[in-house]
């Protein structure tokens, strides 16, 4: 494993850490003892696991990942965010698939895109900018937040974030080049990445 794979996988550990926190307030297994900072606190983790979501797609190239991370902290709009990323690499956002398992010889027959229920691209900048809602104070005289949706909208993102991230592949700026990743090894638990290299019609 290089080391550009090493480091998406330290962003897709982080992610799992974060999607097991918010679970965990989610379940009322822990509180932060008042329901506006509960909220506030799983809104924080969404935002800051789509930066990584955003920040792990690009890691294939260190020189623009380096350039990429310093533009990404000067501006807070996720549409923008996008834009910056999608000009080093345009299908940086991960694919979500499952993974199809041969009953004689228990390996991976195939893989299969799931189609929906996922975080959408189209979806990214309207969740991030919803969590700023809650994290930001509200202006007492502007139009007041309606905080009790985000008792609702929270589990949603959260299964879709964990349904987008699962098993998915990211595309590589080398066109040729994919990474496939598990979140949770049943060997291990841990998020395992291989390399795929695409093979042309000339290639063995």
């Amino acid at each position: 494993m290089n080391d550009d794979m090493i480091k998406y996988c330290k962003c897709m550990e982080e992610i799992k850490k974060r999607t097991h926190a918010i679970t965990t307030i989610l379940n009322k297994k822990y509180s932060t003892a008042y329901q506006a900072t509960n909220r506030e606190f799983c809104c924080l983790q969404i935002r800051k696991i789509l930066e990584l979501i955003a920040l792990a797609s690009i890691a294939a190239n260190k020189t623009e990942y380096a350039k990429q991370y310093n533009k990404f902290f000067s501006h807070w709009k996720a549409k923008k965010i996008l834009e910056d990323i999608e000009k080093i690499n345009p299908q940086f956002y991960p694919v979500p698939s499952k993974q199809v398992i041969d009953n004689t010889t228990g390996k991976v027959s195939e893989l299969i895109l799931i189609e929906s229920g996922f975080l959408t691209k189209e979806e990214f900048p309207y969740v991030y900018d919803k969590c700023s809602e809650v994290i930001h104070s509200s202006n007492p005289y502007g139009s007041l937040v309606n905080l009790d949706e985000f008792d609702n909208l929270v589990p949603e993102w959260n299964a879709k974030i964990i349904k987008l991230l699962n098993h998915h592949q990211i595309q590589l700026i080398d066109s040729h080049l994919q990474l496939w990743v598990l979140m949770k090894s049943k060997d291990d638990g841990k998020v395992h990445v291989s390399l795929m290299h695409n093979l042309t019609k000339n290639e063995p």
